[in-house]
């Protein structure tokens, strides 16, 4: 494992810390737990940033780790048992990716253990408004032609957990647009939302509409409209993204139940000209146009309000543990 300086924030150094396996070089940073870089067969797939204060102030959760608990929560508010918890608001009237601080706004401790980087940091009681103590390790290792993302979490208070890494992968690199990699989504149904994206609390079928990805296709819309939902996986298996251009094959697995797709900030229709992950032109939060599809594992949005869904509650004193794994392939063309 490498260790370098990445630069300071806050007065901090910001270090950055290198994996590599078979063809794949992940380098994350202690700030945010941020997916600062991932080459493989010599392409950056991931959208990234060159400082700490970008990852800080740019917008757009890029490749950073999101909870406690991930997407919307709506009213900011949940419940467990007779007791009601009112949660920081920084989207409107809900929340949105855990908070003003969460997992993505913060330093980690780090620790290398036979090839592992752990991540770990103390989320006080009643930060961002949530219960509980929480002790956290985020786990990252290379294995193969594999990136394995482990996180494990416990509490002294009953509390919530749902995790995930707010990827932005372009496979293409610099060689083409991200919004033209063929998307495969293992999923039967969608979730509706209002227009706050919140869900509309019911899973719709995604059989011959513009959300059936279980062939692989490119992810546009009627009209050149947005995604920003989550599909109910059937499996493990959540998706695979191709690299049109690049030939190299994502396959996503995750034992949660749910994958958001989102093709907004860095998928804007304003933007038509060829970029890669270094693209200059920005969207109004500062993410570039065309760098990124972001595939999210996760919980069900707005779960902990939604009893016909699995509810992603962690009991003081146990230990909840989620993954999420990205294994790469190479098409012969």
């Amino acid at each position: 494992m490498e260790i370098s300086l990445f630069g300071t924030l806050s007065g901090r150094e910001v270090r950055r810390y290198t994996l590599c396996g078979e063809g794949i070089e992940l380098s994350v940073l202690d700030y945010g737990a941020a997916v600062q870089s991932l080459v493989v067969d010599g392409v950056e797939t991931v959208m990234n940033f060159d400082t700490p204060e970008d990852y800080r102030d740019r917008g757009g959760y890029v490749c950073l780790a999101v909870g406690r608990v991930a997407n919307r929560i709506a009213g900011a508010e949940f419940s467990i048992g007779d007791k009601k918890y009112s949660l920081a608001k920084n989207e409107g009237e809900n929340q949105l990716h855990g908070g003003f601080f969460g997992f993505s706004n913060r330093f980690y401790d780090a620790e290398e253990h036979d090839g592992t980087l752990r991540l770990s940091a103390i989320l006080p009681d009643g930060e961002d408004g949530y219960p509980g103590n929480m002790r956290l390790n985020i786990d990252f290792s290379v294995s193969g032609r594999s990136v394995m993302i482990k996180y494990t979490a416990t509490s002294d208070k009953d509390t919530v957990f749902a995790p995930t890494h707010h990827f932005y992968f372009n496979l293409n690199g610099a060689a083409g647009r991200a919004g033209t990699q063929p998307l495969a989504i293992y999923s039967d149904g969608y979730i509706p939302v209002d227009g706050e994206l919140i869900p509309l609390g019911f899973v719709a079928p995604v059989a011959g509409g513009e959300y059936d990805f279980r062939a692989a296709r490119t992810p546009k819309r009627g009209g050149g409209g947005i995604y920003d939902c989550c599909f109910v996986l059937r499996d493990a298996h959540a998706a695979t993204l191709t690299g049109n251009k690049s030939g190299i094959k994502l396959d996503i697995y995750t034992d949660m139940p749910g994958l958001q797709l989102y093709t907004g900030a860095a998928l804007s229709e304003k933007s038509e000209g060829e970029t890669g992950n270094g693209a200059e032109n920005e969207t109004e939060n500062g993410a570039p146009h065309r760098s990124g599809i972001a595939l999210e594992p996760q919980y069900i949005p707005n779960a902990v309000n939604m009893p016909d869904f699995e509810t992603p509650l962690l009991p003081a004193g146990e230990t909840a543990e989620h993954y999420i794994k990205l294994s790469f392939s190479h098409d012969c063309k």
